[in-house]
């Protein structure tokens, strides 16, 4: 089996790279200060949030294939974790992977960390430029294309690698050829909804009822890449960590270009592969969509928009046009005042007689917990029925 490389491959893509902050220090000003001056610089980071265990972060840097990993430590432990890191990044096969550090670090502590492997130490002050030029020069750090061998089986370790390299236009027309035995393909579903009505922290909660029920699943999170830069600030994982020790989920951030209808590029290869290698489930995170921006239903088989109470009314989601494509329609944040209300008014909308088709409507609060058995239940259900194949 050898892949094939489509014409327009782009080897030249924006550097990837986690920033953390690793053990019990809460505070987090700082770190989003320097994820918001480097996705302004053109790069795609990854926040994976605060008081991280090293096993989650080095998880994150494995699946999101990054380049470069930055550890803020602002509560003096920086000689305790980072060897620590550096060799959890090691035994996981990540030592290609460079690690940066920032915080308050006494400079008498920095020699001994870079010969530890710490490539830079950056201190409180750094300019985001400084910090920028030096990954800019420092380069891409991933590692090559996998051998074909990982495919047939598919190894877990390597999805992370193969995904990259379809993000940047390879084909793996080799995969048609050895699924066409009738392998059933995965069940493929978006959740949508517009800007804060908690769609990261939903499917969170819906990766654990799926992985509760013993299902592969894998999560790609679609945010925005500016238009300007190019830099994307990927923070959807942040709400949905799984388990270290989990080979059977995996979330990779993707980036969207604008003008793209909130899918990324390359969604629908990197759906097959993930479905080669034995993801049962593959959830598709997106931003909003409306009339214009349809493209992901074409893409999965169900749609599940995210709505909240207390932003609008159903007559506003008419005209936006987004509950025409959704197959279900959950009403989130379901502990606010209101949500009776507006699940009562969608399901008036959506079950007046002559309808084309019935959609559930379905109340959670993934804060509460609420909801995301029905949700999971509701999805099921359709798949089992046929009922909301729309690609």
């Amino acid at each position: 089996m050898s892949p094939s490389r489509s014409t327009e491959i782009r080897m030249e893509t924006p550097l990837r790279i986690v920033l953390a902050k690793v053990g019990l220090d809460g505070h987090d000003r700082g770190i989003k200060v320097v994820a918001r001056g480097l996705r302004d610089s053109g790069f795609h980071v990854i926040y994976a949030g605060l008081w991280q265990k090293i096993e989650d972060v080095v998880r994150a840097v494995a699946d999101e294939d990054a380049d470069y990993l930055g550890i803020s430590i602002l509560s003096g432990a920086h000689m305790t974790l980072a060897p620590r890191v550096l060799e959890a990044l090691r035994a996981a096969g990540l030592s290609h992977v460079g690690v940066i550090m920032g915080g308050i670090i006494p400079a008498e502590d920095i020699e001994p960390l870079h010969e530890m492997g710490v490539l830079r130490i950056f201190g409180p002050g750094t300019p985001i430029g400084e910090i920028a030029q030096f990954l800019s020069e420092s380069g891409s750090r991933t590692l090559d294309v996998p051998s074909p061998k990982t495919l047939a089986p598919c190894q877990r370790d390597a999805v992370p690698r193969w995904i990259t390299h379809i993000t940047r236009g390879m084909e793996l027309d080799e995969l048609d050829k050895t699924d066409e035995a009738g392998r059933r393909r995965a069940y493929r579903i978006a959740l949508t909804g517009s800007g804060g009505v908690g769609k990261s922290t939903l499917v969170g909660r819906l990766v654990q009822v799926i992985r509760d029920a013993g299902i592969r699943v894998a999560v790609l999170a679609c945010d925005p890449e500016s238009s300007l830069t190019g830099g994307a600030l990927l923070g959807d994982r942040v709400r949905m960590v799984p388990r270290a020790d989990d080979p059977d989920c995996l979330i990779r951030s993707l980036a969207t270009p604008s003008g793209h209808q909130g899918v990324a590029d390359r969604l629908e290869p990197i759906t097959r592969l993930l479905d080669h290698c034995g993801f049962d489930v593959v959830l598709v995170e997106t931003v909003g969509i409306g009339q214009g921006d349809v493209a992901v239903r074409d893409l999965v088989d169900t749609v599940v928009l995210l709505v909240q109470p207390q932003t609008g009314d159903t007559m506003q989601w008419e005209k936006a046009g987004v509950l025409e494509v959704a197959d279900v329609v959950v009403v989130h944040k379901g502990d606010l005042p209101g949500a009776d209300r507006v699940v009562g008014e969608l399901q008036e909308v959506l079950h007046l007689d002559g309808a084309a088709r019935a959609v559930p409507v379905i109340k959670a609060s993934a804060a509460r917990g609420e909801g995301i058995d029905a949700l999971w239940s509701t999805l099921a259900g359709l798949r089992s029925s046929g009922a909301s194949d729309t690609a």
